[in-house]
């Protein structure tokens, strides 16, 4: 006897069911994929944007005040003041 040879599974692809549309269907979902993508980096890009500004520029400039204010006297204690003119 004769070894039965296997019988594959595998289908040829020109027997497989297609949708008509399937190729388009696909193009439209990667289309929207990436512009939610895009979307949503750009709304993050605004959040993070936004606390870090808040948060670490505004914090930042805050607790560098008192520094700030103290250079500016110093600097301010430099400028020569116009002496007054004498009266007639």
């Amino acid at each position: 006897m004769r070894p039965q040879q296997a019988v594959s599974s595998v289908v040829p692809s020109d027997e497989l069911p297609q949708h008509p549309r399937a190729g388009r269907a696909n193009w439209l979902h990667i289309v929207l994929i990436a512009a939610t993508i895009a979307l949503g980096s750009s709304v993050a890009g605004v959040l993070v944007y936004n606390w870090y500004f808040d948060s670490v520029i505004v914090g930042l400039s805050s607790s560098l005040q008192p520094i700030s204010d103290a250079f500016h006297n110093l600097g301010a204690s430099h400028v020569r003041q116009p002496s007054p003119r004498p009266g007639n």
